[in-house]
């Protein structure tokens, strides 16, 4: 084979070669734009929409407090009575049925701001020389009211307070999460010798709006 005849042959397997190369090339394009059409690579989007609604609700998981019938002892002036789980009666014979005061539950989906409110004054519902009727508002849950520690108009937490017939703040942040959405009110009652008999009792309303921060 001569050298021209060699040089020949060499040129056209360098040709065919980068025809391959090429060709292949092309092949792999044409195919991927194919595929991208094929498999779904065209994007487009799509929504989902929903509302859901605020819930402002506060309940009384506990709504009841009852110390049943009872009188101050002999040679005593007045008998105290309260809700606490001990040493709930003195210088009475009364019987706590329900220890641990009412429970107020936040279970909307909002904080929200409450407000308490009794209808009856210690002289009303009790009478008699002294008598003595009031509150002690405190968490269940840790944390469950906030930023009702004093102030103006605010009942403070964990003190003894006079019932109010007025509607009064009692808590301005109370909390909706699970775990710190429970709080408790329990009451101190001063029962002098002369008061008054028969059944006695009041009603406590909450009133709770969502907080406004």
């Amino acid at each position: 084979m001569s050298k021209k005849e060699v040089k020949v042959i060499n040129f056209l397997v360098i040709f065919l070669l980068i025809t391959s190369v090429f060709s292949m090339i092309f092949f792999y394009m044409s195919a991927k734009n194919l595929f991208m059409h094929i498999s779904g690579y065209a994007t487009s989007t799509g929504e989902i929409n929903l509302t859901v609604e605020s819930d402002a609700t506060a309940t009384f998981t506990t709504s009841q407090i009852n110390w049943g019938s009872g009188r101050v002892n002999s040679g005593q002036s007045s008998a105290g009575l309260n809700t606490f789980e001990t040493n709930n009666v003195t210088n009475g014979n009364w019987t706590l049925q329900n220890s641990g005061g009412l429970r107020i539950q936040n279970n909307g989906n909002v904080n929200l701001t409450l407000n308490l409110s009794g209808s009856k004054t210690a002289a009303q519902i009790i009478g008699g020389t002294g008598p003595g009727y009031k509150w002690n508002i405190s968490n269940v849950e840790a944390g469950s009211c906030r930023n009702s520690s004093g102030g103006t108009g605010s009942l403070p937490l964990d003190l003894f307070y006079d019932v109010n017939t007025t509607t009064t703040l009692f808590c301005s942040f109370f909390h909706y999460d699970n775990g710190q959405d429970s709080i408790r009110i329990d009451f101190n009652l001063t029962v002098p010798s002369d008061s008054l008999t028969g059944a006695l009792g009041d009603t406590i309303t909450a009133t709770a709006f969502p907080a406004a921060f």
